[in-house]
Parts: structure tokens; sequence; C-alpha cells
């Protein structure tokens, strides 16, 4: 197992803590608007709590093995893949249920340029993919904890993803005018496809986590600066 340099796990490890932080004190400034803002900014604190949350679980154990570097032994190895594996697991559960969240958010957030308001299916349809995109991560197929993962069913659960991708994206032009927003949807999914397609052969690909990430600390501020 190839080790990664010190200099690059220290300031991976520096960005992962540095956006669950942002995320944590995020999700806690909203909270403390639900008296003013109530629904909005109810829901953005949920939104941004579960997403924070959610990726605590990958990159925690991430951060750990970049401070500890390569396992020592082969059970070390396992426990490393279990627990980032988990992680991995975890966030694109609560991910998926982001995208609901936002568009909630986007229907309750305060002048928000509006085209009318979007049909209630369209809620429906996002849920539908978003239950088959969760249905399809709990298959053992995944191999979630073994290090090695399953490219072809990570295409397989990916594709109702970027299907509530696309809507989402539709959603914030059509309805909402939301172009800023529209943006960071579309460059944090192709971020992502791009780390889900290509990190097994290019491990380095995998640095498109980090304006995935970026995508989303941007969103959070627009919500931020709407309170």
């Amino acid at each position: 197992m190839n080790e990664k340099p010190l200099g690059m796990r220290i300031s991976e490890s520096v960005f992962c803590a540095g956006y669950l932080a942002f995320a944590l004190i995020a999700g806690i400034v909203f909270a403390s608007h639900v008296s003013e803002a109530g629904d909005y900014a109810s829901t953005c604190a949920l939104m941004t709590l579960l997403l924070g949350g959610g990726d605590a679980f990958h990159l925690v154990p991430r951060i750990l093995a970049n401070i500890k570097g390569s396992p020592k032994s082969p059970d070390e190895e396992k426990h490393r893949h279990f627990w980032l594996g988990l992680g991995n697991l975890v966030s694109s559960i609560t991910m998926t249920v982001f995208y609901i969240l936002l568009f909630d958010v986007m229907r309750l957030m305060p002048e928000a340029p509006q085209a009318g308001q979007p049909p209630q299916l369209l809620r429906s349809v996002l849920i539908a993919f978003a239950a088959v995109r969760i249905a399809l991560c709990l298959f053992p197929q995944n191999r979630w904890f073994d290090g090695v993962g399953n490219q072809q069913w990570g295409i397989y659960r990916n594709l109702p993803f970027v299907a509530m991708g696309i809507l989402t994206v539709l959603y914030l032009l059509v309805w909402y005018h939301a172009r800023m927003l529209a943006i960071l949807v579309t460059v944090s999914f192709a971020c992502y496809m791009g780390v889900v397609l290509y990190a097994k052969e290019k491990p380095m690909m995998g640095m498109l986590m980090i304006p995935k990430t970026i995508c989303y600390i941007w969103m959070i501020v627009i919500f931020l600066s709407a309170l």
C-alpha cells in the first residue's frame, strides 16, 4: 500500500477538519435564527448538520488514517477498510437526503426569485429516485467494507443520484432562476462522478472531492446570507 506524502496527508486532514467545523458552526447559526427565520432556518440547520454529520463518518476515519500512516498489520488494514467503508455508506445516504432538503429550503428561502410554485410531483419524483439510490447503496454487492469496492455497483447506485442532480438543476433554473446554485450543484456532481468512475485506476482523481466540498460550502454560505 503506497503511503501519501506527509504534506499531502496534513493538508488533506486540515481541509477536512475545517470543513466539518464550518458545517457544525453553520448548523448552529441556522438553529440560532429559528425564532426569526422560522421554517427556513430550521430546515437549513437540519440540512447542514445532516450533511456535515454524514460526511464526518468518512472524514474522521480518513483524518485518523492520515495521522497514523500506512496500516502496520493486516488486521489494522481490515479495521481501517471497515470504518472507511461504513463512512462512505453513511455519507452516501445523507448526501442523498441533502438534496431533498435542498428542495424544501428553496421553497422557504426569503425573497428567492420564483417563476411560480414548482409542482409537488417534482418533489415526489425526487424522493422516489432517492429511495432507489438508498436501497441500491444497501446491497452487499457494493462491497463497502473490503477496501476494494465494486465499480459496476458504484455506477448502478449513482444513476438515480445523477437523475436527482439533473432534476435539482432544472428545479433551480426553471423555478428559482438560481444560476449560481445550479452551477454549484452541477460542478459538485461532475467532481463526484469523476471520483466514482476514475479514482480506482487514478487515485489522484480523488482530489476532485476538494472542489466538490467547496461547492457545498459555497451553497451553505448562500443560504446563510439569506438569513
